[in-house]
């Protein structure tokens, strides 16, 4: 499967130094300590939440002990980004905490169940989701925030009029195009089409054959199906049937034998 829900019923001390070679969304449950992470060193706490770009070197220390888990993935939401790290604190209602639970704690196999697998890819989904929300409610432009709502209200039209919504803000359209970029890591109409292909990606993952590559093109608002070929290579380097071929090789793959899964929320480090 492409993403790993991991954590041990255990309190550690000193987690070494290591990296994965896809994408950490690792969340502290309890205790306090220091993170090492790409040569910085960042204070966690109990809702601390570090995403980690892959190939990163990561360590943990705490003198009191501390107790983790963590979401391995290939897909991040930031990933567009050149931050090797990305730092969140839990909000007061433990939202992100109670996602990874719920995650954590479903009662399937995700790797040989194919509603398990849905449903873990749409919880993680939710992860991120908030984790965008956090990240834009403190760093971002409001006419950028409302562009980008409403891109996402319409990622499944055909003739949405882009340059009509540009000539809402409150900036020119050049301005805000640099505006939009500078915040976000691409263009308005890159960002669209991002949206588009996310879109394509997760119906491709939940249906695989059942739809063909025509249907999830009209799906995500592409009227013709080659153009969308283009753009899905473009964006993610496969076209949309190496990504089906390639997401299933990785599903059929066995899991890593350090992977557990208690049924309580426990950690890793």
């Amino acid at each position: 499967m492409d993403i790993m829900v991991m954590a041990q019923n255990k309190l550690f001390y000193d987690y070494p130094a290591h990296s994965h070679d896809v994408w950490e969304i690792l969340l502290n449950f309890q205790g306090t300590g220091t993170a090492s992470i790409g040569g910085q060193e960042y204070p966690f706490s109990s809702g601390t939440i570090f995403c980690i770009r892959p190939g990163v070197m990561h360590s943990k220390n705490s003198s009191e002990g501390f107790m983790d888990g963590s979401v391995l993935l290939h897909d991040f939401c930031f990933q567009d980004l050149p931050d090797n790290v990305f730092v969140f604190q839990d909000d007061e209602r433990n939202s992100m905490i109670s996602l990874f639970r719920l995650a954590y704690d479903y009662p399937m196999d995700p790797l040989t169940d194919l509603y398990g697998g849905q449903f873990i890819r749409s919880v993680v989904s939710a992860m991120q989701n908030l984790l965008r929300h956090w990240r834009d409610t403190t760093k971002k432009d409001p006419d950028v925030l409302r562009v980008r709502k409403v891109l996402a209200d319409h990622v499944t039209d055909s003739h949405f009029d882009l340059e009509g919504l540009l000539c809402t803000v409150s900036y020119t359209p050049n301005h805000f195009r640099k505006i939009f970029r500078e915040q976000c890591g691409a263009s308005p109409l890159q960002y669209y089409q991002q949206l588009k292909i996310q879109l394509a990606k997760q119906e491709l993952l939940q249906y695989g054959s059942a739809f063909s590559v025509s249907e999830v093109a009209a799906n995500c608002g592409y009227e013709d199906p080659y153009y969308f070929s283009r753009v899905f290579r473009k964006v993610t380097g496969l076209s949309p049937t190496q990504f089906v071929r390639e997401s299933n090789r990785e599903m059929e793959a066995p899991p890593p034998e350090e992977v557990t899964v208690p049924n309580t929320s426990a950690s890793r480090g």
